[in-house]
């Protein structure tokens, strides 16, 4: 008997230690195992299959493209809370949020009651629980913080100083679109010295290839396949709608199979990956439509009859999707008509214009103006302007090359990047004698023309208004034209392109504003903008009544008139 007994209670000892391997393993089993209570009941996979996977997922890089109210920032919440209760980050876990406002709404909102609500599954793990932005869990501390900048770096580059102290094993950027970018550069810096070096970026999408579109695009992109129980065919909701999705007779929406057209449920689905070989680069996208919550009918409607118009939301909120309307980012399609059958100039009797954005390179855009209402380009090029790697940008380029263009394409105008280099831009206006010089000052607030000063050499104009300007150039027929197909231009379309307007909300003042955000490299899309104020003060290049059979860029001595604007 005693034999038997001991057996008994050595099977059960076993037993309890494997649960707890598994408990300690796997935040999904945690969840489960301790019945989490959330805001809405007692945690429960039932309606949200798809979270076991990101629950379990090995990757150190993760990011989630999803629809609103999906769960799936709540189950990050629930790893991440596991994690620091079994000692994954004994450094610490930094979770970043658009603004301080979000901040204080994640603490009341849902930690503090995630606290009260699992007194021992978590409460016990927790200390220091009255202040807001930092947390104590386990051996670890837990940084709530927002990811706005408190200070610029040398005109250019944002700083906060909540931010550069902290070292952590992971970070979580939740709701990353609506992120200041440097902000993200910044905080990714905080895991640095970490073994662990884990990164989770979530987010309802925005515009695309920017934030969590781009993330999702670099990533071993999984999407939520539905099988068919009546066919066995695989279904992914978001890549066939708005087809597959149809009523019911009572008026409510049903999910069909792709192949026999019958009635799927998002519950068997699995995760598939479709770039499996881009290995530790974990990403999925899911939408409402695998929702069990809402109504699929309802989606469509909504996406074809849009509230107010306003298709956008939709997309981003409803379906998961990055949107843009077509006027408000220049697409290929749209600049590779302005091409002429030219290649670029090797020199111009003038007057042109010039404009150079100042990066680790210098990208330079030289135009004349055919007519009153009319440019053309007639010289882009990248130039390598590194002196000295180590040094600051604002001591290591090199502008020799661009007196030499000045002179070459006979320049009257030229108007630079102000805000990287502004002591060697002052520097090369002294220098320069046959060229007027300007440095650029974006201002948000300024309205209207640009605004010069010609005593300082400084010209300011509202970044969203000019690009607005370079962007109604291209669109508008005969306004603009560009040498004829290089590997040259086709960069200098990637850059145009790279620019995408969205309406932007002030969190202080409440008040919804345009502004153009970067998607990727681009230097040729503000070297255009200078060049085009560049311009204004020019006048009409009249090509030379000589020569003609030689073709434009024929390299006479007869030169253009230069007629006053």
């Amino acid at each position: 008997m005693s034999s038997n007994h001991n057996q008994v209670e050595l099977n059960e000892a076993q037993r309890s230690l494997s649960l707890k391997d598994v408990e300690r393993c796997s935040a999904w089993f945690w969840a489960n195992q301790n019945n989490i209570r959330l805001s809405g009941g007692n945690y429960s996979l039932k309606n949200h299959e798809y979270q076991v996977e990101m629950l379990n997922a090995p990757e150190k890089l993760r990011c989630h493209k999803k629809g609103a109210q999906m769960g799936v920032s709540e189950a990050e919440v629930l790893r991440t809370i596991h994690g620091m209760i079994n000692n994954r980050y004994n450094q610490g876990v930094l979770y970043l949020f658009p603004s301080a406002d979000d901040v204080s709404e994640f603490s009341k909102a849902r930690f503090n009651p995630l606290i009260a609500d699992n007194p021992e599954s978590i409460g016990s793990f927790v200390r220091a629980t009255d202040s807001a932005t930092i947390k104590r869990i386990g051996r670890a501390m837990l940084y709530l913080r927002g990811a706005r900048g408190t200070a610029n770096i040398e005109g250019s580059k944002k700083d906060s100083s909540k931010l550069r102290s902290i070292p952590v094993d992971k970070i979580v950027y939740d709701e990353c679109d609506l992120m200041d970018p440097d902000m993200i550069d910044l905080a990714s810096e905080r895991i640095s010295h970490s073994l662990i070096q884990e990164q989770v970026f979530l987010s309802t999408p925005s515009i695309p290839d920017y934030g969590i579109d781009k993330k999702f695009q670099e990533s071993d992109q999984r999407l939520w396949m539905i099988k068919c129980k009546h066919c066995n065919e695989w279904t992914c909701l978001e890549l066939e709608f708005p087809e597959l999705i149809t009523q019911h007779e009572d008026g409510s929406g049903m999910r069909l199979c792709r192949k026999c057209k019958r009635e799927i449920y998002p519950y068997n689905g699995t995760w598939a990956a479709q770039y499996p070989s881009r290995k530790n680069n974990y990403g999925t996208w899911i939408s409402q439509l695998n929702s069990a919550y809402v109504d699929p009918w309802k989606i469509l409607q909504l996406f074809l009859n849009p509230p107010n118009g306003n298709i956008q939301e939709v997309y981003n909120s409803k379906l998961g999707m990055a949107y843009i309307a077509a006027e408000n980012r220049l697409q290929a399609h749209d600049l590779y008509p302005l091409m002429s059958n030219e290649i670029g100039m090797f020199d111009h009797p003038g007057p042109t214009a010039m404009g150079v954005d100042v990066g680790n390179n210098l990208h330079v855009t030289i135009i004349d103006r055919p007519s009153e209402k009319s440019k053309r380009i007639i010289k882009i090029v990248e130039i390598n302007a590194k002196m000295n790697k180590e040094t600051p940008i604002a001591e290591m380029i090199n502008f020799s090359p661009i007196h030499d263009l000045i002179k070459q394409f006979n320049v009257k105008s030229c108007v630079f990047d102000f805000a990287p280099v502004q002591q060697q831009v002052r520097a090369f206006r002294e220098s320069e004698l046959t060229c007027e010089v300007f440095g650029c000052i974006y201002q948000e607030h300024q309205r209207g023309p640009a605004s010069w000063d010609v005593v300082d050499g400084i010209v300011r104009v509202n970044r969203t208004e000019i690009c607005d300007t370079t962007h109604a150039l291209c669109m508008e027929k005969g306004a603009l034209s560009i040498p004829r197909r290089s590997s040259e231009i086709d960069e200098w379309v990637t850059h145009m392109c790279n620019l995408a307007k969205v309406l932007q909300e002030n969190k202080d003042t409440g008040s919804k504003e345009y502004h153009y955000r970067k998607l990727g490299p681009d230097h040729y899309r503000h070297s255009l903008n200078y060049a085009i104020l560049a311009s204004q003060r020019i006048g009409i290049y009249v090509a030379p009544t000589t020569n003609k059979s030689k073709g434009s860029n024929w390299r006479g001595n007869d030169a253009g008139s230069f007629m006053s604007v």
